[in-house]
């Protein structure tokens, strides 16, 4: 498949004007190889669109909240959307567990953070 992406010696190279064209051309040649990936390995999908229902919660809850206030902010909602989305992932009900673990860490008298609870999702 390479030698079918290399470009032809004996094909002429027509000279482009348009910006849009040539930044798309030059795109191309540069992820030629990348971009046909799908057909040579088995479970690899022509297409992106399991990542994009996968961001789309978070999309769409910036868009309804009108966007992220702060650097801060958007971090933190990256970082809890993570956290829900693994969760959901492994069938676990993303607020009974944050619920069960800030009462678990209450509990002992320890203020619980996000990254100690993410250890324990991981393990």
């Amino acid at each position: 498949m390479e030698a079918a992406l290399r470009p032809s010696r004996r094909a002429p190279r027509r000279r482009v004007f348009d910006k849009d064209c040539k930044r798309l051309a030059r795109r191309l040649e540069k992820y030629r190889f990348e971009l046909l990936t799908f057909l040579e390995i088995e479970n690899v999908d022509a297409t992106n669109n399991h990542g994009e229902r996968t961001i789309r919660p978070a999309v769409l809850m910036r868009k309804n909240y009108y966007g992220n206030r702060s650097e801060r902010g958007a971090e933190v909602q990256a970082a809890l959307m993570s956290v829900f989305r693994t969760l959901e992932m492994r069938g676990v009900d993303p607020l009974e567990y944050l619920e069960s673990a800030l009462r678990a860490g209450l509990a002992r008298g320890v203020r619980p953070t996000l990254p100690a609870m993410l250890e324990t999702i991981a393990a």
